[in-house]
């Protein structure tokens, strides 16, 4: 049988609006989720959205308005075309008359230039992070941090100690340090002349012509320096520093302008000075010792540290203390303290008969269920403890370093203890007892708390637990 036209057409037509049905309802159980490329940061989104803008605006990125987006921020999301995003960068342009930064999201320096409609003179020179291009070039390399247009030399400038490298356009030696911001007098000497033309790579040398006051042996010398350095300043004033004689500032400080000089003379003394040096205390394993139990092998003493102590005068008043020289007068003698490693083992009535324990001590108790434990119920984790269990009722937490993992304990009142839980706030003798949710019973103070056997290798027992509960 064959099917006209019309027919056919209405059943694809039917069969397309299965399909869109389908569709809606397969949307309506799944929200759709778009995908972001931001720079090369993978960004997923999820939810619906009337445009780009909204959806990235749903996931917090910020735009400028020189960041290109693709598609536009108008159009509407598509799951299957990703949003791209080209950040705009900062870019400083210099000119003989300006300098400014421009953020672009161009990648090279002759669609930049064309961008910001900036046109080069036939006498420009142009300059990408200090090095000089050729203008058939600048179409095809990539957009540095600085771009010059002009005519760009890099000079160093020796001002004293301060020592300057910059980039300028200016076209004498002058007009370079009127730029620096550097001023200068009459008196000073400038190397090459201020009126020199700027040539690449120029080194010019600042030497300021200084008055200054020296406060020397309760005398002032009114003076003036061409020298760079507080030490040429003393040179030719005639003033000598001898021993531990230093002048304010340093001697090797470059003299500024409007400041004065004060040259200290140092004297010294000495004292002697006696401290006790604390004995240590060494701790002994006994196997004839009980375990929990502890007995003085010999007594420690306190040694004797001896120092020569420096005590320096600036101009007659002290100043400081310093040690000049330190040794070991008496040692000290280290305490020696005995602790038990031997195990009887005892056994204790519990609720499901009797038990053999190793060791036994009073313990900190408190108690928790599943959910003061810190995770919220839809947390993947919640309830679940270190060693894997759910906790509630017979899963204890423990101090790892106290406690062995995975053993048992009993604790009176409360029962049987599997330890398999630690906690970040639980420290020394102290055992946070599992209780089910419904279940749920305070617990605080101490109990008599028994370790029941079997008993573990010797390196994984704690022989020296703190002795006081946390």
């Amino acid at each position: 049988m064959q099917l006209s036209g019309k027919r056919i057409t209405a059943v694809l037509l039917a069969i397309l609006g299965v399909l869109s049905l389908l569709t809606a309802v397969s949307r309506s159980i799944k929200p759709p989720e778009y995908i972001i490329y931001d720079g090369d940061e993978q960004i997923t989104a999820v939810g619906k959205y009337k445009t780009n803008a909204d959806l990235l605006d749903s996931v917090m990125i910020s735009l400028r308005d020189e960041d290109i987006v693709q598609p536009a921020l108008s159009a509407p999301p598509d799951t299957v075309t990703p949003i791209q995003i080209q950040r705009a960068i900062p870019v400083t342009i210099r000119t003989k008359d300006e300098s400014r930064i421009i953020w672009t999201a161009e990648n090279n320096i002759g669609t930049f230039l064309h961008e910001n409609s900036i046109t080069l003179g036939r006498s420009d020179e142009i300059y990408a992070d200090g090095r000089r291009l050729k203008l058939n070039a600048i179409a095809f390399t990539p957009l540095p941090d600085l771009i010059e247009i002009g005519r760009f030399n890099t000079v160093v400038i020796r001002d004293g100690q301060n020592h300057q490298t910059i980039r300028t356009n200016a076209a004498t030696v002058g007009d370079a340090l009127d730029e620096a911001g550097i001023i200068i007098r009459p008196a000073d000497g400038i190397e090459p002349p201020l009126d020199r033309p700027l040539a690449p790579d120029m080194e010019i040398v600042v030497q300021h012509a200084i008055p200054l006051a020296i406060y020397v042996d309760d005398t002032i010398i009114q003076t003036n320096t061409h020298g760079g350095l507080v030490s040429d300043a003393l040179a030719e004033a005639g003033i000598t520093l001898t021993g531990e004689d230093f002048s304010r500032p340093a001697a090797d400080t470059p003299i500024t302008p409007h400041s004065d000089i004060v040259v200290v003379r140092v004297t010294e003394d000495f004292r002697i000075e006696d401290t006790p040096i604390p004995y240590q205390t060494i701790w002994q394993a006994g196997a004839d010792l009980l375990i929990d139990t502890k007995a003085m092998i010999s007594t420690g003493s306190a040694g004797i540290q001896r120092q020569r102590i420096r005590i320096q005068y600036e101009n007659g008043v002290q100043v400081s203390e310093t040690i000049d020289g330190e040794w070991v007068e008496v040692e000290p003698v280290n305490e020696i303290i005995g602790y038990g490693t031997r195990i009887e083992i005892g056994v204790v009535e519990t609720e499901q008969g009797a038990r053999e324990y190793w060791r036994k001590m009073e313990m900190r108790v408190t108690s928790y269920t599943a959910a003061t434990s810190g995770k919220e119920p839809d947390d993947p984790a919640y309830g679940i403890t270190a060693s894997g269990q759910m906790a509630g009722k017979g899963v204890v937490g423990v101090d790892r370093s106290v406690v062995p993992f995975l053993s048992e304990l009993y604790i009176d009142g409360y029962g049987i203890g599997f330890v398999g839980d630690t906690g970040g706030g639980i420290h020394g003798r102290w055992v946070d007892l599992g209780f089910d949710e419904d279940a749920y019973e305070a617990w605080s103070g101490s109990r008599m708390v028994y370790w029941l056997t079997p008993v573990p290798p010797a390196e994984d027992i704690n022989y020296l637990i703190p002795e006081g509960l946390p």
